[in-house]
């Protein structure tokens, strides 16, 4: 939690830098998340040119509000925050799962790379909430407190979505894992 701390006051510096006018603030900003804010926009869409387009928007839409001087508290969440309406949005209008097959066959030398499709083809088969909660989780490190302002919700309420992610995770990879 005191990392989170610490990098937010560097955020709300480089915020206060890109009000100013200083590119490289927002140079800075952009690289320090541009790769989590792509990866969560994939993997809750599935699909590379959707996070690409939405993951480009969020930062243009971000740099906007940051020039026209609207309260930003915390840049992280900020950021997350649109990157997850933006993905719902575009989930809503969509409406289309991309399927796993039913016979996952590995062999045990086979590369993680086709473990990682599996695995990102079973997180679009999970409700979009669940997928939420979980990669906010697994993949940004985020606590439960931290998902459950993120997400307006209590922590018992993120708790169970990451839990029933998991469960959802477990039962469709289960071919895959042999379990």
């Amino acid at each position: 939690m005191a990392q989170h701390e610490a990098s937010n006051r560097e955020d709300e510096i480089l915020v206060e830098g890109i009000r100013a006018g200083d590119h490289a603030a927002f140079t800075t900003l952009f690289q320090k998340y541009k790769t989590g804010i792509y990866r969560f926009c994939l993997l809750m869409l599935g699909d590379a040119q959707a996070a690409e387009d939405i993951y480009q928007d969020i930062f243009l839409n971000f740099y906007r509000t940051c020039r026209d001087r609207q309260p930003i508290h915390n840049a992280r969440n900020y950021l997350f925050g649109a990157a997850r309406n933006r993905c719902l949005r575009h989930l809503e209008t969509a409406r289309r799962i991309e399927p796993i097959p039913d016979e996952l066959e590995l062999a045990s030398d086979e590369d993680q790379t086709e473990m990682r499709e599996y695995l990102e083809a079973a997180l679009q088969r999970i409700n979009p909430v669940y997928r939420e909660a979980f990669l906010l989780f697994e993949l940004e490190d985020y606590s439960y407190e931290e998902i459950a302002a993120q997400l307006e919700v209590s922590r018992e309420v993120v708790r169970n979505r990451i839990y029933r992610a998991k469960l959802a995770l477990q039962k469709i990879l289960r071919p895959v894992l042999g379990r």
